[in-house]
């Protein structure tokens, strides 16, 4: 499916060629909620577990969501992606300390020689590693800590070009990337207006990752406290 949409923006003579019938639509449809559903569960979980340890940035989130439900009476529509900024910095945040995958895998699809020397020909498999990039103290300042304003609009641009991936990067981008945030907006709205999440008794601030997981994940899982909030009205 990514081949035949890349077709369309593309003039070059070689292009793949895809009958699209029902069996492939309902593949397509299938891949989405089995790959979209595990990854976006552990993002949630993550995100989560951040803010039960920063609860000034957790009660901005509500107080966020809040306003924005009481604007839409209450309702929860497709625009949470869109017009809930602060709550979208804490899952951009979440997703460069715990990308969903952290290698990426590409091939080479050009030979290609960089300014330095080096040269990649084509067909090569280059593993691009993204947890590293998105730890790496020469592109995000104190990089084990949370900070969402990273990317708030008037930072973003400090963010160089390429090492922030949690979705991959250009023609091969994921295509589930709307849709996996959207699952995740939605469930953070639905528990932070009513809980106030907090770390369980024992639970360390610091995650240690499973090393046999081929998603990043807690390995010894995540612990949280979800305390009841008294009904407001929106």
């Amino acid at each position: 499916m990514g081949d035949s949409m890349s077709n369309l923006k593309s003039d070059g003579k070689d292009k793949v060629k895809i009958d699209v019938d029902d069996n492939l639509l309902i593949a397509q449809c299938f891949v989405f909620f089995a790959a979209g559903f595990e990854t976006s569960a552990t993002t949630a979980s993550f995100l989560l577990y951040e803010l039960a340890k920063d609860q000034k940035s957790q009660e901005r989130a509500r107080q966020e969501i809040r306003d924005w439900l009481r604007k839409r009476d209450g309702r929860l529509v497709y625009e949470c992606v869109t017009e809930l900024p602060f709550l979208e910095q804490c899952m951009d945040e979440t997703l460069r300390l715990y990308p969903v995958l952290g290698v990426i895998t590409r091939e080479v699809s050009d030979s290609y020689r960089f300014a330095d020397g080096l040269s990649v020909e084509r067909g090569l498999r280059v593993h691009l590693p993204v947890f590293h990039l998105h730890r790496n103290p020469k592109y995000f300042p104190e990089p084990d800590a949370f900070r969402p304003e990273r990317f708030a609009p008037e930072n973003k641009h400090n963010i160089h070009p390429y090492t922030y991936m949690p979705f991959g990067e250009g023609p091969r981008l994921c295509i589930g990337m709307r849709f996996a945030k959207m699952q995740v907006m939605a469930g953070l709205v639905t528990i932070l207006k009513k809980y106030r999440v907090e770390l369980a008794p024992g639970m360390p601030r610091t995650i240690e990752f499973e090393p046999k997981s081929f998603v990043t994940s807690s390995k010894h899982g995540i612990q949280l406290n979800f305390t009841p909030l008294e009904e407001r009205g929106v």
